[in-house]
């Protein structure tokens, strides 16, 4: 951690703490506090542009989402796409098929790494549905965290509430003098910059959505008040946060993706952040991952949208009718699919789920993934394609 710079902070101050760890024995070292965050900013003129730029990106992506016949043929893959990359930034890796086939019953083999991203899928859309009446708060984050990790074979301390001891952001197996930032200690000084932070995501400050989420994630992740899943739960925090204030009415947005090209960029802005106390770099960088999703996302809600009509079309043609349709269209929401899945949901023989199955091989619709002649697997690779795009 830069202490020279950090010591020099506008926006913090450097305290010492002591501690001991596992691996490195006892230490004794300084962590960043940050100060309360303003009811106001100063910002430049090109920054204030890309604020306007970010929210016309958001209500352009929510319109387009509300034009949808369904807005869950783009809020689905979106989620999708924001669980793999969101954990990801994490270091836990996970690809789209194995994510899809997780979500079949009766499931074969689930690795640890799909367990944790799933619980990221679940806990997020819990909290769409929770945040229509329940303030952000400290609390409603916790409980979040703690569902994050309930299915993990290993939990981190302290585990569904605030931390109570120290940690530090960095290679795991370093020295906390070799950490990329060491936030507050474990105690009241934390807590009570959680209240003061509670308090001002309450507070209708004259601030335009986008920019409260810029500066909320900001002080989320400097405060880091978890003993893991602060990343995740804290861009989460940016979707939950837009749709608090009715700057978005569908949870669509996504900035993992984005985020995780640049990840070192990432990490340098918040940092400097720190240092410089200049919200402008910071909040430029974060309406750039806005305003580019945005478009991907509504993109990929235009590439959807086409690929379903082409693919009705197709059986169309063919006088194929029935309940093929209703499988066709719930290919954007189950893109991996099993004969014995697909005669469950439909209520119908497995010999008519074989037989409407090899109709969307037959034009190219679904694609058989496994390679194998009992227990396969069938994929929309077209939508697969197009939410990996995303």
């Amino acid at each position: 951690m830069d202490l020279d710079a950090l010591s020099d902070s506008p926006v913090g101050q450097l305290v010492p703490i002591r501690g001991s760890d596992a691996r490195h024995g006892a230490f004794a070292y300084f962590a960043f506090l940050p100060l309360r965050l303003p009811s106001d900013v100063v910002l430049e003129t090109k920054t204030w542009g890309a604020v306007a730029d970010a929210t016309a990106a958001l209500a352009r992506l929510d319109q387009a989402c509300g034009q949808l016949p369904d807005p869950g043929l783009l809020i689905r893959p979106a989620l999708w796409r924001e669980a793999l990359d969101t954990s990801a930034l994490e270091g836990t890796y996970g690809q789209l098929p194995d994510l899809l086939e997780a979500q079949l019953p009766r499931a074969q083999f689930v690795s640890s790494e799909i367990v944790e991203i799933r619980a990221y899928e679940r806990v997020a859309l819990r909290a769409f549905e929770a945040i229509t009446e329940r303030p952000i708060t400290v609390g409603f984050l916790s409980e979040s965290q703690g569902d994050l990790f309930m299915d993990a074979k290993t939990k981190p301390r302290d585990v569904g509430k605030v931390r109570e001891h120290q940690v530090w952001v960095g290679s795991k197996d370093a020295p906390i003098e070799e950490a990329r930032f060491v936030p507050p200690p474990g105690d009241d000084r934390l807590k009570a910059g959680l209240e003061d932070w509670q308090e001002w995501i309450a507070t209708a400050w004259d601030l335009p959505p986008v920019l409260r989420a810029a500066m909320a994630h900001y002080q989320f992740e400097t405060l880091h008040p978890f003993g893991d899943g602060n990343g995740r739960i804290g861009r989460l925090l940016i979707v939950l946060q837009l749709l608090r204030t009715n700057a978005i009415r569908f949870p669509a947005v996504t900035v993992s993706p984005w985020l995780l090209k640049r990840r070192e960029d990432y990490q340098t802005e918040l940092l400097r952040m720190s240092c410089t106390g200049d919200w402008n770099p910071w909040v430029r960088f974060f309406c750039q991952a806005v305003c580019e999703q945005c478009s991907s996302l509504i993109v990929g809600a235009d590439k959807l949208t086409g690929w379903l009509n082409e693919s009705r079309a197709a059986l169309n043609q063919r006088r194929w009718t029935g309940t093929i349709h209703t499988m066709l269209e719930d290919l954007t929401e189950w893109p991996v699919m099993s004969i014995s899945f697909a005669a469950s949901r439909y209520d119908v023989t497995t010999m008519t789920a074989t037989r409407m199955v090899d109709h969307l091989v037959e034009i190219g619709i679904l694609e058989e993934l496994t390679g194998r002649s009992y227990g396969r697997l069938f994929g929309a690779t077209g939508v697969m394609s197009i939410i990996d795009a995303i």
